[in-house]
């Protein structure tokens, strides 16, 4: 009974505390001064109460627009969201600010933070990389606009950390395809992963997928279609083994060389 009486006075009392803040939040936003509200929602900011700063900076966006004061509070408001970890706001405004003030002394911090934004919201592999692909047009766009830049190199070690994101999201794709049988799928994304990453260390495997993929192609294929097809299971394999010659898949890649051969053969003397 003592810890329920307890533990309904703390509930009470947190529930009071509440909405005492929520007063005191109001009646400065009430406040027909503006630079008294201005300067309590940086106070808040830098507090580190990033939810009452929002909540200010919010209601002088549009109150102090067109004045020395909207860079600032636009800036502030966007970096409350990316504070409370809300990443697509973060990203939407630090984009905005930056494309409304490019020459303001908060634009490099904010292209950065907006791409950073992005990159927060970037899932596992398996869902959709939009905000994947998105971070990466920032951080690119950010080396571009500020080549000198310190955060130059972070830039790019996370842009390629995502790039390999992507990798294995097109590469797991194609897989999938080969292992449900459809063969000319199979081809054609191992064929993309490649065109879509040149530097790709899995260039062997993929190549080698892609000679397998052909190969079960080849023998899903039409009679009449075969003896081309098994022609181009022989030019891949060739072209893999000047690639590749010290390949771990070198004995498949061979194997499937020979195969291929023996079935033109029978079906020209069909």
């Amino acid at each position: 009974m003592l810890k329920l009486k307890v533990g309904l006075y703390s509930l009470l009392f947190i529930l009071l505390s509440f909405a005492c803040q929520r007063e005191n939040i109001d009646k400065i936003r009430m406040n027909p001064d503006l630079d008294y509200r201005y300067e309590k929602a940086l106070a808040f900011y830098e507090a580190g109460d990033y939810q009452k700063a929002q909540y200010l900076l919010e209601d002088l966006m549009g109150l102090v627009r067109g004045s020395e004061k909207s860079e600032k509070v636009y800036y502030y408001y966007a970096s409350t969201h990316h504070r409370m970890r809300n990443y697509s706001f973060s990203s939407y405004y630090f984009r905005q600010f930056y494309n409304t003030y490019p020459n303001s002394e908060f634009a490099e911090e904010a292209l950065f933070l907006a791409a950073e934004s992005s990159r927060k919201l970037s899932p596992n592999f398996r869902l959709t990389q939009e905000d994947t692909e998105e971070a990466i047009e920032g951080y690119q766009f950010f080396v571009n606009m500020y080549p000198l830049s310190d955060r130059v190199s972070l830039c790019n070690e996370q842009i390629d950390l995502l790039r390999a994101k992507l990798e294995t999201k097109a590469l797991e794709a194609a897989k999938g395809y080969y292992k449900r049988s459809h063969y000319q799928a199979a081809v054609h994304s191992f064929n993309n992963l490649l065109l879509d990453f040149p530097d790709t260390q899995e260039a062997p495997y993929i190549r080698y997928m892609i000679i397998k993929s052909s190969f079960g192609y080849a023998e899903k294929s039409i009679l009449s279609k075969q003896v081309e097809r098994f022609e181009e299971v022989i030019g891949k394999a060739k072209t893999f083994e000047r690639k590749h010659s010290d390949s771990r898949y070198g004995s498949e890649v061979e194997n499937m060389i020979n195969i291929s051969k023996q079935r033109i053969k029978r079906l020209q003397n069909e």
